[in-house]
């Protein structure tokens, strides 16, 4: 209360300059501990990134109506599922652009995977560290006539999407990203929706609320129907057997 009162912070503010100090204060160790992994989880847990990787992909896959092959991941850290991606068919460095709010996670993966450049065009993966709501897309935009609707092909959550403080309001902005008729939206947390609850409990500053059940989503769309997304993937509720079994997974389809 003192801060918001001192300097005119918002509830939102002091929820990013808290996670802003936290992830700074990882991300270089988080980044090393993945380097000695090889970049993997354990093999259970990166089945379950790989699949949702693979989705993510899928939707960015050049078409008559959509040549661009554009891919967003947001709260993307040190690059955490950058090599999955790749795996997963993502080919060409340029389709890739990632998004957090830590300084220092970004800086790490621009030194991990911010080298290699698409020999047609000459660019490379793009790394921003920004609040993902109040960052412009549109400099991502190729002949979009200078807007960020539509810009990306694809949006990847990966354990990131219940760091955010505002959930209604960052799929509301994912949407507004995505292309129309057949743009994907893939939100994953491998460890689970149980977990998450966990976390919060732990720590609800830091994560307000859990990740939404399935019956939450089918009400989120009817409720938005402007959003014009179908659930194409239902994810197991916490506490259930899927859950413990494959995780959090949720697919969308925007039409």
């Amino acid at each position: 209360k003192a801060l918001t009162e001192a300097h005119g912070y918002n509830e939102r503010d002091l929820h990013n300059i808290y996670q802003r100090i936290t992830w700074d204060a990882s991300a270089d160790a988080k980044a090393v501990g993945a380097d000695i992994a090889g970049n993997k989880m354990k093999p259970e847990l990166q089945e379950r990134v790989s699949r949702a990787c693979s989705i993510a992909v899928g939707a960015t896959l050049a078409t008559e109506e959509s040549p661009r092959g554009k891919l967003l991941d947001v709260g993307c850290g040190h690059g955490a599922i950058v090599s999955s991606l790749v795996e997963a068919g993502l080919t060409e460095p340029d389709m890739y652009v990632g998004i957090d709010l830590s300084p220092e996670m970004v800086r790490n993966a621009v030194e991990r995977y911010g080298e290699e450049r698409n020999g047609r065009t000459g660019k490379g993966r793009v790394f921003v560290a920004d609040d993902f709501f109040a960052h412009d897309f549109s400099v991502y935009a190729e002949g979009n006539g200078g807007s960020e609707e539509g810009v990306f092909d694809s949006i990847i959550f990966c354990s990131s999407l219940h760091d955010l403080p505002d959930m209604e309001g960052a799929i509301s902005k994912a949407v507004s990203l995505l292309r129309p008729n057949g743009g994907k939206l893939v939100i994953v947390h491998p460890q689970g929706a149980m977990h998450v609850i966990g976390q919060h409990q732990a720590n609800p500053v830091m994560v307000s609320r859990g990740l939404p059940t399935a019956n939450e989503w089918i009400d989120l769309i009817e409720k938005f129907s402007d959003w014009d997304l179908s659930l194409e993937h239902v994810p197991a509720d916490p506490r259930s057997d899927g859950d413990i079994k494959d995780g959090y997974l949720a697919v969308f389809k925007k039409t």
